[in-house]
Formats: C-alpha cells, sequence, structure tokens
C-alpha cells in the first residue's frame, strides 16, 4: 500500500486524488492507495473524504508528512516557501511539487533533510486518466503514479522542464479561439446557444483524434486540409509567419517569466 498525502487540495490535486482512485477501482489487481489530505481548503477536502474510503483529512500539515511516503505539494507558488518552513520533511520522503516556477534548488532552500524532490505538471485532464504529466527529474515511484493518471513524459533538465510548463499557458487561448469563432457566427445572425453548440460539436472529434492516436501532430494539419481546400486557406491566411512568430514571442515571455529570466 502506498500513501500519497496532499498539501493544498485545489483543483488539479482533486483531480489526482479522484484519477487515482479510479484507477483503483479499474485494476483488480492494484496494491491499494492511501490518500491524507491536507486541512487547507477544508471543503473540497471534506467532499474528497466522504466520497472516497481512501481519503483522511489531517489535523494538519505535519499530519500528512507523518502519514504519507509521498507528498504533494500543490499551493500557490507565493504560498510554498511560508508552508514548507513550517514543516519537518524527513529525509526518506518524495516531496513531489506541483508548484508553478519554483526551481528544484529553490525548494532545496526549504528542505533541510533533503527529501527526494520531483516536478510534476499536472493538467486538468488527470481526473480522466488522460493526462499526460511532466516531470523533472526520473523518479520510478512517481512515474508509476503518473502512469495510473494517462502517463509521463520526463525532461533531460530543468530548463527543457519549464518549457512544459510554458505551452501549458495556452489553454485558454485555445478556448479563446472557440470564442472567436463562435463570435462570428453571432455576427452573422446565429444565436449565440445554437452557435456554441454546432463549434463543440466540431472541434470534440478533434479531441478524441488527440486522445486515439499517435499520428505526429504535423501530419495531422495535413490529413485535415486538401490542397487549395478551404482548410488549407485558413490555415495558410490566419496562422502565417508572422501569426507563428507571435505566438513564439509569446511563448517566449511566459518561459522568461517561469524561470525567472523576466524579473
Amino acid at each position: 500500500m502506498t500513501s500519497i498525502g496532499f498539501i493544498g487540495v485545489g483543483e488539479i490535486a482533486s483531480a489526482m486524488v479522484e484519477g487515482l482512485a479510479r484507477s483503483e477501482a479499474d485494476d483488480a489487481h492494484a496494491s491499494g492507495l492511501r490518500f491524507f489530505l491536507s486541512p487547507r481548503n477544508a471543503d473540497r477536502a471534506k467532499h474528497l473524504a466522504e466520497s472516497l474510503e481512501a481519503a483522511t483529512v489531517c489535523d494538519s500539515n505535519q499530519d500528512v508528512v507523518d502519514r504519507s511516503e509521498l507528498i504533494v505539494l500543490a499551493v500557490l507558488p507565493q504560498q510554498a516557501a511560508a508552508v514548507l518552513d513550517e514543516l519537518d520533511i524527513p529525509a526518506d520522503r518524495t516531496l513531489i511539487s506541483a508548484v508553478a516556477g519554483l526551481a528544484t534548488d529553490q525548494l532545496a532552500e526549504h528542505l533541510p533533510h533533503s527529501p527526494t524532490i520531483v516536478r510534476i505538471i499536472p493538467l486538468p485532464a488527470v481526473r480522466e486518466r488522460k493526462g499526460v504529466t511532466a516531470m523533472y527529474p526520473a523518479n520510478q515511484a512517481v512515474e508509476e503514479i503518473l502512469g495510473r493518471l494517462g502517463g509521463s513524459v520526463t525532461a533531460a533538465d530543468e530548463t527543457l522542464f519549464s518549457t512544459l510548463s510554458a505551452v501549458t499557458a495556452t489553454m485558454s487561448a485555445h478556448f479563446a479561439f472557440l470564442q472567436s469563432i463562435t463570435a462570428w457566427l453571432v455576427d452573422q445572425g446565429w444565436e449565440q446557444a445554437d452557435a456554441d453548440h454546432f463549434i463543440r460539436g466540431q472541434f470534440v472529434g478533434l479531441g478524441t483524434t488527440l486522445a486515439e492516436t499517435d499520428t505526429p501532430i504535423k501530419e495531422l494539419v495535413a490529413d485535415h486540409e486538401t490542397p487549395g481546400g478551404l482548410n488549407e486557406q485558413l490555415n495558410h491566411e490566419w496562422m502565417d509567419e508572422a501569426n507563428r512568430g507571435r505566438l513564439a514571442a509569446a511563448l517566449d515571455a511566459i518561459y522568461a517569466r517561469v524561470t525567472g529570466a523576466a524579473d
């Protein structure tokens, strides 16, 4: 049985707990997981404990540490130092940091006993066990846990890890793209609800393609357009060199922020 503690029980931590619980239910040979939740965000922690037999709300963050082999730190970046400074985390524990933008050496400054540190970037899809989680450095125990949530990719160094952190900033822009398309339909006379309904139907299948195939994304572009066709026309007119350059520049700025280079 593996015990996993969560310090900070926000949306991402809850998604991880629920995804891991589903993996237990789906695997007849599962060895068993126990979840120990910090009292931070009491309502969410209480809900998880009431809905999952394997989940327990602890009395304090230190209680989470004392009862867990793997400890997921899932607090806001500006809270991390203060939270860690109040804890005594032994050397034999593994701290799994889901805190954005804090490098391993920054975390280590607040961990005098030098436990193992692994950084991860979990995404909301881990709740459905479809999220691919970035991790650094390689760690077998953490990789096994992430395997239950949809798999993982391991960065060779922390610089590469930060590039994956940067591209997670594109999620709201993806929906803004769809919002702009539906707004165009509304401008042409469609009701908002009908425009939303149609665009959802158009793009949900593309998500399924991404989830159910391993076709390189570059090839998916070609697969969804024909020479001289409408898709090719829009792709070339909208995603031209200038727009690609603006996107790359925006990602450069996010990367600089993630790594602290923008300070």
